[in-house]
């Protein structure tokens, strides 16, 4: 069997993984007050059906959690998706850490309720949401479309006096190969058969020059 380890596959036990990473994508200072925001993109060269999709970033870290509009936008294919909008309608909770966010998440308004006072929100998985809190299924949301393309994540502080930052954030999709490389695939097909050997064989001894 074919134990695959991202991004590279090795003999070994049997094994699965959830979905295929991409990224991480740089993180920056989140501009203050600013309607276009930080934008940061991820490239998807490969071409599958999506199963499912989550999006991790790390180090937010926002004083003012309603001031941010979080957003994931598969640019060219389908509208923007709000991950985050108006958290609870300016509930004073601190993002401080790493959140991700997938349909197995937890709701973030139920969490950043009763939180106040600077009170950090706790880092984990939470339900991406839309206005009023409405939650979004993103695994719905992109399910089937073709991953290629420019993923862009946009996050933007619609208010003046309290900034942030956030360090990466990146990107897994299900539905994709279990392997994007492995050891000794000359020709590319994510197997190592004859047809590599052949090309090996055939170029022995040649020298760039």
């Amino acid at each position: 069997m074919m134990r695959c380890v991202l991004p590279v596959c090795l003999l070994g036990a049997a094994g699965s993984v959830s979905g295929t990473p991409y990224g991480p994508a740089p993180g920056g200072n989140i501009p203050d007050n600013d309607a276009i925001g930080f934008l940061s993109p991820i490239v998807v060269e490969q071409s599958f059906p999506i199963t499912s999709v989550s999006v991790t970033i790390e180090g937010l870290d926002h004083g003012y959690s309603s001031d941010l509009t979080i957003e994931l936008r598969h640019q060219g294919v389908s509208t923007p998706t709000s991950l985050v909008l108006n958290l609870n309608f300016g509930e004073d909770a601190d993002f401080n850490g790493t959140y991700t966010f997938a349909d197995t998440g937890a709701n973030l308004w139920t969490t950043a309720g009763p939180l106040c006072c600077l009170e950090d929100i706790p880092e984990g998985t939470y339900r991406a949401s839309g206005s009023g809190g409405t939650v979004i299924s993103l695994d719905s949301k992109y399910g089937g479309e073709d991953a290629q393309g420019v993923w862009l994540l946009r996050i933007a502080d619609d208010d003046f006096l309290v900034a942030g930052e956030f360090l990466d954030w990146s990107l897994e999709l299900g539905g994709g190969p279990a392997c994007s490389h492995i050891d000794g695939d000359i020709d590319g097909n994510l197997a190592v058969n004859f047809d590599d050997l052949n090309l090996l064989l055939g170029n022995w001894g040649v020298v760039c020059e």
